[in-house]
């Protein structure tokens, strides 16, 4: 994995982008759509369509950084069951980059006790 360190925060976008955008597009996606700011230094992750190609974005303290990875076995996991802007952690993101399928963690909300 190319980042590492495990204190990052990462935000994967639940969307399918265009995998054509660049910096000023992603930057874009996260302002606008994600309502977070691309130069705090967390990773973005994002998702095309037919979910076999991903780009990151990264502030690295200097300038903006994109990972483009294209997953040739399979395809990454669908996001439409996690919220638009969702935190996962780095090793999620590692285990999603090596084509692994997550489930989302249960909570209090969707969590029920039979007696």
């Amino acid at each position: 994995m190319i980042f590492n360190s495990r204190k990052l925060q990462v935000f994967l976008y639940r969307e399918p982008v265009d995998m054509r955008k660049g910096h000023d597009g992603l930057c874009g996606i996260v302002a606008e759509k994600m309502n977070l700011d691309f130069m705090s230094g967390a990773i973005f992750l994002f998702i095309n369509k037919s979910r076999r190609l991903s780009k990151c974005l990264y502030f690295d303290g200097t300038g903006l950084v994109i990972v483009h990875k294209r997953i040739e076995i399979g395809s990454f996991m669908d996001f439409s069951s996690f919220d638009d802007t969702q935190k996962i952690k780095m090793s999620e993101l590692a285990l999603i980059f090596e084509g692994a399928k997550l489930k989302l963690p249960l909570s209090p909300d969707n969590l029920k006790i039979y007696k």
